[in-house]
């Protein structure tokens, strides 16, 4: 998470999309966040990480508080892959499953 507000704070497009999950498309969803968030001196008040679906996901519940006093509230979802944590950001442009139907039978 020092990653992600360090990266937001520089503006660093760059640095955000590397913390996004490896194969996904997160271009619109990093720009989006640094246009944002991104420059307001942000610090880590408080977090809380859950791993509510298994020991490859979760989600990391943030506050931030920004130099000019203001309060930021995110929840990222959060992936592991070989080994190290990524930002889930983007959508994969190769998904391996289908989305259901959602038409009625």
């Amino acid at each position: 998470m020092d990653a992600y507000v360090a990266a937001l704070n520089s503006k660093d497009i760059e640095a955000l999309s590397g913390l996004a999950t490896p194969g996904n498309d997160a271009d619109a969803e990093v720009a989006d966040r640094v246009g944002r968030l991104g420059g307001r001196q942000m610090e880590v008040a408080k977090m809380e990480l859950r791993h509510e679906f298994g020991p490859e996901f979760a989600t990391a519940h943030l506050s931030l508080r920004a130099q000019d006093g203001t309060t930021q509230e995110e929840i990222l979802g959060l992936s592991r892959h070989d080994g190290r944590w990524y930002v889930t950001m983007g959508q994969n442009p190769n998904p391996s499953k289908t989305p259901a139907s959602t038409a009625r039978p």
